[in-house]
C-alpha cells in the first residue's frame, strides 16, 4: 500500500497579502475545499510504500534542520506576476515566485531524498515537475479563467511577500490534502517585518 505525498513552503497568515489569495482562492479556485493550507509545493506529489513514510520523514527533518541550521529567522518569498499554467483539463493560475539560491538548493536536496523513495516500478519524478509556482484559481471554462485573470490583476497589483511559517509533508487522504508533518519550522516575524516588502506586479 503506498502514500501519496507531497512537500510545500507554507506560509504565516497574519498579513494582508495572505489574506487576499486567501480570498481570491475561495472565489476562483474550486479545489479550495481539497487543498485547505496556502502553500508553495517544493516537491511535486509522489507515492511511496506506507512503511516508508516514516523513515522519509526523519531523513527530511534532519536534512532541513542541518541546511537551516540556527537560521530560521526573516525568511520570505517574492512574486513576479501572474501566469496561466496547463494541467489536464485545468487552466491554473498561479502566483510565480522568485526562487532565490538558499531556496532552490534546499529544493534540490528534498527532491533528491523523496526521489531515493520511490520504487524502480513506480513512476519516477521528472525535473520538470519541479516548476513551482502558488496556485490561486483553477478553471475549465475561458470566460471563467478571463474573469479570474481580470480579478487577479485588480487584487494583486500591490502586495508583501509572504514570510516561510514552515516545510511540510503533506499527504493525501480521500482526495484531501492534509499536514502529515512540520519537518521545520520558521520563527514569527515582529508585525513590522510582516508588512515589509511591497512589491509591484
Amino acid at each position: 500500500m503506498n502514500s501519496k505525498l507531497f512537500v510545500g513552503l507554507t506560509f504565516f497568515q497574519e498579513n494582508s497579502f495572505s489574506k487576499s489569495i486567501e480570498s481570491f482562492r475561495s472565489r476562483y479556485d474550486y479545489k479550495n475545499q481539497t487543498n485547505p493550507y496556502l502553500h508553495l509545493p517544493i516537491v511535486p506529489p509522489f507515492e511511496i510504500p506506507v512503511t516508508e513514510v516514516k523513515k522519509l520523514k526523519q531523513e527530511l527533518i534532519e536534512e532541513l534542520e542541518s541546511f537551516y541550521f540556527e537560521n530560521l529567522v526573516s525568511h520570505t518569498i517574492k512574486f513576479t506576476g501572474i501566469d496561466v499554467h496547463e494541467y489536464k483539463k485545468n487552466k491554473i493560475l498561479c502566483l510565480n515566485p522568485i526562487i532565490e539560491d538558499e531556496l532552490s538548493f534546499c529544493q534540490e536536496s528534498i527532491f533528491s531524498i523523496c526521489q531515493s523513495y520511490i520504487q524502480e516500478r513506480e513512476k519516477k519524478m521528472k525535473e520538470a515537475s519541479k516548476k513551482t509556482f502558488l496556485t490561486i484559481g483553477r478553471s475549465q471554462d475561458p470566460t471563467e479563467l478571463h474573469s479570474s485573470i481580470e480579478a487577479a490583476k485588480r487584487e494583486f497589483q500591490e502586495f508583501t511577500a509572504l514570510p516561510f511559517e514552515s516545510i511540510c509533508l503533506f499527504s493525501n487522504n480521500n482526495g484531501t490534502w492534509y499536514r502529515e508533518a512540520a519537518l521545520l519550522s520558521f520563527e514569527r516575524p515582529d508585525d513590522k517585518f510582516l508588512q515589509s516588502s511591497r512589491v509591484s506586479i
